[in-house]
């Protein structure tokens, strides 16, 4: 008898002990925004539209293992004028909801296991999260693909050292994929679609997390191109003024023609609140560089046209300011060269946490000499 009453006190201790160590967390956004273009069209007619997209999920965690599941969509409102310039909105910035497949409202469905030093995840999951954290703070040389993904991705990391690895088939994207742009993810919705074979491998290298240096390599198969390149970013300063210096290099072959970039960037930061700088960046005159991710500063677009800004030839010099502030964000640049930009975009913080963060702002972005206003709010957790 004592067996028994000992025997069920161990299960039930046991049960109460891994019911304890399951983690619960949920992910995504619900946001709108509203462009009213300023300049007209060649029908004469200004262009004014909005977007709203959505993405929830939930992740649950035990020990190492997680499993998560969410879904995703959008749809744009209110477009003006009607005819041709509807049905591009309609058809080009998002998926139309008729044309969905039933299994691509699924934005995440994956399996992650995290240890001390390793980590994998695989099947749909977002790449910003798996490799920046969920405060997207953590350092990364993950530059040229990011947001909703479809494959496998790896990291192996040590205190001075790491290395990281993804292959990738499918993406899917809310428009623009310019992470850390105020109001982004807004303005679009694409359901997972096809971008070839991609793999991508690379080491991120930290120097006393003053001087980082991160290679890489990536190999389209379907689209027959190969990039090599890397990025050094060097942060000074850990008081009331602060540094960094990042300095991009990568080099292109498609089918045989081969073309580069240069890119060089300097940021400011005084009292963790002023930031003020200024970049350029080249591009070489046989080809564009293809990429599946935006790390500029500018914002055409993220409530914009589509602009390639690393087409070829492309030589583009900008300056920016702002604040970075748990209550306000501001962001002002202005651009020149083959790219031309002015933006100030400003967003108001009116609950924020470790978890969630619930904003409301707008401005003005002039891109490539075409004007539009833009308001928006987000609910991000």
């Amino acid at each position: 008898m004592k067996r028994k009453v000992f025997g069920s006190l161990a299960l039930a201790s046991a049960i109460a002990v891994n019911a304890s160590a399951v983690d619960f967390d949920i992910f995504g956004h619900f946001g709108t925004a509203y462009k009213f273009g300023i300049d007209k069209l060649e029908s004469g007619d200004k262009p004014w539209f909005g977007g709203f997209t959505g993405r929830f999920g939930a992740e649950v965690g035990m020990g190492p293992v997680s499993i998560g599941l969410g879904f995703a969509g959008g749809a744009p409102y209110a477009i003006k004028p009607g005819g041709v310039f509807k049905d591009y909105i309609r058809y080009d910035y998002f998926t139309d909801p008729k044309d969905v497949k039933w299994y691509n409202w699924m934005s995440d469905a994956y399996l992650r296991v995290d240890t001390r030093m390793f980590s994998i995840a695989g099947g749909r999951y977002n790449l910003d999260t798996f490799f920046m954290g969920k405060d997207g703070k953590s350092h990364t040389g993950v530059d040229w693909i990011s947001g909703q993904n479809e494959g496998v991705s790896f990291k192996l990391d040590t205190r001075y050292l790491a290395w990281w690895g993804i292959y990738t088939y499918e993406t899917m994207d809310f428009g623009a994929r310019d992470p850390k742009r105020l109001g982004n993810d807004l303005m679009g919705f694409h359901q997972y679609g096809e971008v070839g074979h991609l793999i991508s491998t690379g080491f991120d290298i930290n120097v006393k997390e003053v001087l980082y240096i991160d290679p890489f390599f990536a190999y389209n198969v379907d689209g027959d191109y190969w990039q090599a390149g890397g990025k050094v970013q060097a942060d000074f300063g850990k008081g009331y003024f602060k540094s960094s210096t990042i300095l991009r290099g990568m080099y292109q072959n498609h089918s045989g023609t081969s073309t580069f970039l240069a890119w060089g960037d300097q940021q400011f930061l005084i009292g963790n609140l002023f930031k003020f700088g200024g970049g350029a960046y080249y591009v070489g005159n046989d080809e564009g560089i293809f990429h599946l991710s935006d790390r500029t500063r500018f914002y055409g677009n993220t409530f914009g046209w589509g602009t390639d800004y690393f087409a070829k030839g492309n030589g583009v010099w900008y300056v920016f300011a702002g604040f970075e502030h748990k209550i306000f964000n501001l962001d002002f640049l202005y651009a020149d060269g083959d790219y031309k930009e002015i933006s100030v975009i400003a967003q108001v913080n009116l609950y924020k946490n470790r978890w969630t963060e619930f904003a409301i702002g707008g401005g003005w972005v002039r891109s490539n000499c075409f004007d539009q206003g833009v308001v928006f709010t987000k609910l991000s957790f």
